[in-house]
């Protein structure tokens, strides 16, 4: 009787495979899984894979072969990619080359003895009107992506980068190109290719000539006497010495002889300075500082200073963002106030304040300057425009490409800042002789007097303030 009753029931139904379609987040791939059929059911086909992904909007990037393994194979439960879209390839940076020397190394020879050699060495990069001085790859746009649904992914375009365009120097037509725009010395001032005209004194600035004042770069074969300035906007180059005198460039300084300041001489540079000696003097170097000896002087440096061959600090205030390298440092036999300072840059800082300012005033400009641009723009797409307001159309464009110009220089340049402030405390004092008693260790906010001699040391910041460690360089 129970035989019977089994026989009668029905048959359970057939449960064909269900096709589930999952798109990834950036559209960039699908995936579909199939259940396993019951009771006979169907299972999966391509047909119906094909419908599935149609029925997502899936239409792009299918994979034929995948929806054949997943029609022919038990692969059920797992997930399998039958569609994947084309990534977007963003664009390349441009990358400018430089095609000539402008690297102003006079660093002295050392001799043996530690003596150093002044007389050798090179300063003149010499170019002619017309030659070309970088070039530059530009930007690619990039090439656009497809995702699954058949939409367009778009590209980043790269980064364009400005050519280092300073004084004398051209732009050609085609914006990839720096040529110089006559003779005269290339250089490398402030990040930017200058083509300076040099004048020469052909002895001692003095009665004979009176102040020198000159844009470009001032070679002087003698001295600069008491008294007297010499102001460029270029590099200064003198065969001589420096009495109590103003020495002012926007470039570099080199001093084949050295500076006897009587407390009242001046030197300051927008690169390096490099001297035989400094004596009674103030030296500004918004770039490094080379010396064999500093007494009783005030020195600061943007780069680090550094003492050559037997180098000694004795005496005065000697400052610099970076590093400080010296021999010996204070006096062997009496105690002299002696400070050696690291890690600290005023002028960089003001010059971080100003900027943002610089940049405010820009983006009103930029504004200012678009809003006539679409207004004259849709005056020329009416055809309204007079020639007077399309000659205002065309200056408003080249002004305000030169302010965005303007804004990536600025950028640049605050970004170069901030990277040293970033640094800020974290110079050294290396000593590769002696320190002695009387020299004061001042590293951002701590400092550090030295009431005993040290010998062979360096000197750093930590947590815990100044340490001294052995010289490991």
């Amino acid at each position: 009787m129970d035989e019977l009753a089994n026989h009668n029931l029905p048959e359970e139904a057939p449960i064909d495979s269900v096709l589930s379609v999952t798109i990834s987040s950036d559209g960039m791939s699908a995936d579909i899984t199939a259940t396993e059929p019951q009771n006979g059911g169907a299972a999966p086909t391509v047909a119906a894979a094909r419908a599935a992904l149609a029925q997502k909007g899936v239409v792009y990037g299918i994979d034929e072969e995948a929806l054949v393994r997943l029609a022919s194979s038990a692969m059920y439960g797992l997930p399998v990619t039958c569609a994947r879209g084309v990534p977007p390839v963003h664009g390349e940076a441009a990358v400018v080359r430089q095609l000539i020397h402008t690297d102003n190394d006079l660093r002295p020879k050392e001799l043996a003895d530690g003596s150093v050699d002044f007389k050798d060495l090179g300063i003149v990069h010499s170019v002619r009107a017309g030659e070309l001085l970088c070039e530059k790859k530009p930007a690619t746009p990039g090439t656009p992506g497809t995702n699954v649904l058949g939409n367009t992914v778009p590209a980043k375009p790269g980064k364009d980068v400005p050519l280092p365009a300073g004084k004398g120097t051209t732009i050609s037509p085609d914006k990839l190109q720096l040529l110089a725009a006559y003779d005269g010395q290339a250089d490398m001032v402030n990040r930017k290719i200058q083509v300076l005209n040099t004048f020469t004194v052909r002895g001692d600035v003095c009665n004979a000539t009176g102040n020198i004042d000159f844009v470009g770069n001032v070679v002087v074969e003698g001295s600069v006497l008491t008294g007297f300035s010499v102001q460029a906007t270029g590099n200064v180059t003198i065969n001589g010495s420096v009495e109590s005198a103003q020495i002012i460039a926007g470039g570099n300084i080199t001093l084949k002889g050295g500076i006897n300041g009587s407390g009242k001489g001046m030197v300051k540079a927008g690169g390096y300075v490099k001297t035989k000696y400094i004596q009674s003097g103030t030296v500004h170097a918004a770039g490094d500082i080379e010396s064999s000896y500093i007494l009783h002087s005030v020195v600061q440096s943007g780069g680090g200073v550094t003492l050559l061959g037997k180098g000694t600090i004795i005496g005065g205030n000697v400052c610099a963002m970076k590093y400080i390298n010296a021999a010996m440092a204070g006096s062997r036999n009496t105690y002299v106030p002696t400070i050696l300072e690291v890690g600290t840059d005023p002028g960089a800082l003001n010059r971080s304040r100003e900027i943002p300012k610089e940049l405010e005033a820009n983006k009103r400009d930029s504004m200012a300057l678009l809003r006539v641009i679409n207004l004259l723009g849709e005056y020329k797409k009416a055809n309204r425009i007079t020639p007077d307001k399309l000659q205002s159309l065309h200056r408003a464009i080249a002004s305000y490409q030169a302010l965005a110009q303007t804004a990536l220089e600025l950028e640049d340049e605050q970004q170069h800042i901030q990277e040293a402030l970033a640094a800020a405390g974290r110079g050294a004092v290396n000593i590769t002789g002696a320190a002695y008693p009387g020299v004061r260790i001042v590293i951002g906010s701590d400092t550090l007097p030295l009431e005993s001699k040290f010998d062979h040391c360096s000197f750093a910041r930590s947590e815990s303030g100044i340490q001294m460690m052995p010289l490991k360089i």
